[in-house]
């Protein structure tokens, strides 16, 4: 939540930036801020080079950094995405501009359909990013090539009134200008948009109007006389229909000749703030009410179950099956907000392969699949989120592959890796691409789509990833690789 905050409090600067040193600055600022980094460099591309415009901790290449050319910066402009190695060093792409670089995080600047650069960062730890961390960098960076884009056309200004209009008329973000005596000057669409007022209502009318307590506006608009300007003024507005909304302000005081006005720039942040608190409301819902709920009905099912026979037994079969797929939803959900807080400690891998076997033994016998496995004594540093990992791997095999058999085993030779084999029908290929991607199922099943979600989240958490495969005979390989740390 910090670096979500302290993204949007940068994004008025980046806003009004008026020079690419101020914008270049703003990054830096921001990088150290948001992320858990080493090193780290902002690339513009001049002709066809990337020319580092700002970078610490990362020395000066000896020849040009070219387009056509190797490293994994290049690597991300031309394919125009995200690009993150956790282990450089498994990397061939990597051209080392930092001996201490252990893993490396690279997102192009793109405005439209033009990448103008890339933002790269590197840490001297494997795996020191998260997808977090991804999320924000690339809606940072979006912000970024905006702003590069508008001192790009604040610069050209100065000679074209018509450009400046357009950037005027288009701006998302609410523009406006008011006089010395509180008095609206001019505004852009986005203004009459924002609060439901035309131009010429909002030139006739008092302005304390739209806040929702008007003693705010004699505050703003002495802030910004005595210091100059306002930043990140969070109000409450009263748009013309009644709708209250909430803006996150910025203005300056500007001199012209003997007459003072205010500029300003307004963000519409309801959505945000509401997102915000939906988010903390259902969280502490599906923690608290709605598991506690699910649990009392579960037991009480339970007990009716054992009083009741025939069809009214089935029925209530059906019933505890709901509530038992309910609460392992809410409890997927506590896992994916628990992982990062999970300490990890020695496990050994065989053990816990063994153990999700014998767990899954029944199911597998009433499917008639038999099971393969071997576990070598191999210890690792993991959480105990690993053995869920797996057991979603093989419980995901044991539901939908229609398998004959699944056959477990595992390699040490470096990195660890567990192999999750079965020689059922395989994969659909319309799916294949998004295995791992939240709410992906296959047609037929019946669960939430979180299983391999949360099976890809755990094992990228311990460094790792998760391959699959068609298996040499027909059905599917997992093939899990983590780090051997």
């Amino acid at each position: 939540m910090l670096k979500i905050i302290s993204l949007y409090q940068l994004s008025s600067k980046l806003t009004v930036a008026n020079s690419l040193d101020d914008i270049y600055d703003t990054i830096v600022d921001a990088l150290r801020k948001i992320l858990k980094l080493n090193s780290f460099a902002i690339l513009i591309k001049k002709g066809d080079e990337l020319i580092a415009v700002r970078r610490h901790g990362i020395r000066k290449p000896n020849s040009p950094l070219k387009l056509n050319g190797k490293g994994i910066t290049v690597a991300s402009f031309k394919a125009r995405k995200t690009i993150y190695v956790p282990d450089v060093t498994k990397d061939d792409r990597y051209v080392e501009s930092n001996p201490d670089t252990k893993s490396e995080l690279c997102v192009p600047l793109k405005f439209g359909n033009e990448v103008i650069g890339v933002i790269n960062v590197e840490s001297a730890e494997y795996d020191a990013f998260t997808e977090e961390d991804r999320r924000i960098l690339e809606i940072f960076a979006s912000m970024v090539a905006a702003a590069i884009k508008n001192v790009e056309y604040k610069c050209r200004l100065a000679s074209s009134e018509k450009k400046y209009r357009s950037i005027f008329e288009n701006a998302v973000e609410g523009i406006y200008r008011i006089d010395e005596n509180g008095k609206v000057v001019e505004v852009n669409p986005s203004i009459e948009k924002l609060f439901g007022y035309s131009e010429e209502e909002l030139k006739k009318m008092d302005l304390s109007r739209l806040y929702k307590d008007p003693r705010r506006r004699k505050d703003f608009i002495k802030r910004v006389k005595r210091d100059g300007f306002v930043k990140n003024y969070e109000v409450e507005y009263v748009r013309k229909d009644g709708k209250i909304i909430i803006g996150n302000e910025f203005a300056i005081l500007v001199k012209e000749g003997k007459k003072e006005y205010i500029d300003g720039i307004i963000h519409d942040i309801t959505e945000l703030k509401k997102a915000i608190r939906e988010s903390e409301f259902y969280n502490s819902l599906l923690r608290h009410d709605i598991a506690n709920k699910l649990q009392i009905i579960y037991g009480y099912l339970e007990i009716v179950y054992e009083e009741v026979e025939g069809e009214t037994k089935e029925m209530v079969k059906l019933a505890l099956n709901s509530a038992k797929s309910a609460m392992k939803l809410i409890e997927n959900v506590r896992k994916l907000r628990k992982l990062k807080t999970k300490k990890k400690h020695e496990i050994e891998l065989g053990k816990m392969i063994e153990e999700i076997m014998h767990e899954y033994e029944k199911e597998m016998k009433d499917k008639g699949i038999e099971a393969i496995y071997n576990g070598k004594d191999v210890v690792m540093h993991a959480n105990d989120f690993l053995k869920e990992a797996i057991s979603n791997i093989i419980w995901n095999a044991i539901v939908h592959s229609k398998a004959n058999r699944i056959k477990v085993w595992m390699e040490s030779n470096g990195d660890i890796k567990i192999f999750i084999e079965d020689d059922g029908i395989g994969i659909p290929d319309e799916i294949k691409d998004r295995l791992f991607e939240m709410g992906v199922k296959g047609e037929k099943s019946k669960g939430t789509g979180l299983g391999l979600y949360i099976a890809k989240k755990i094992v990228e958490e311990h460094g790792g990833r998760i391959e699959v495969s068609n298996a040499k005979d027909g059905g599917t390989i997992f093939k899990v690789i983590i780090p051997n740390k």
